[in-house]
């Protein structure tokens, strides 16, 4: 019986020490996996900092509808960018060849400036006379005027040397 219950204590210590083996292999284990579930935990808090630093006032502003306004000026350089993109796309793929493209846009060009230079004539003229009625009318009444008054020099009006008070030249 001795050696019966020797080999049961042999039996118990052997489950005993792979136990403990076992364990300590488990806990080995669970501490690295512990480990790396904690590095990957600061990992995402790191990511979710940088995150939140990087977040800028205008991506607030679009949150909730919000934007800057932007210069006029700004606004009036996207625009003439656009125009001039466009302009090149136009030309790069216009059916034509580069020759009768080149005559085509200095028709145009010259067309648009005689109708500048016509409309630049028809406002001068359109000045030039509202001007000369203008003064056609300032003068006729100024000469009436010194032909209505005339008589103060004439008659001696106080004044020595027979000055007019209402002469205007």
């Amino acid at each position: 019986m001795t050696n019966r219950l020797n080999d049961a204590v042999g039996a118990a210590k052997g489950v005993y020490e792979s136990a403990a083996v076992g364990a300590g292999a488990a806990a080995t284990v669970a501490a690295t996996t512990a480990k790396t579930t904690a590095f990957d935990v600061a990992k995402a808090v790191a990511g979710i900092a940088a995150t939140i630093g990087a977040i800028g006032f205008d991506d607030m502003l679009g949150w909730v509808g919000l934007a800057r306004r932007r210069s006029p000026l700004t606004t009036l350089a996207f625009f003439g960018a656009g125009i001039a993109v466009g302009a090149g796309v136009a030309v790069l793929l216009s059916p034509t060849s580069g020759p009768a493209l080149r005559r085509e846009i200095l028709t145009r060009l010259d067309g648009l400036k005689r109708q500048a230079t016509q409309g630049v004539e028809q406002a001068e003229h359109q000045i030039q006379s509202k001007v000369g009625g203008a003064v056609d009318a300032v003068k006729g009444a100024v000469s009436s005027s010194e032909s209505s008054n005339s008589h103060y020099g004439a008659e001696g009006s106080g004044r020595q040397g027979g000055e007019s008070g209402h002469h205007l030249s």
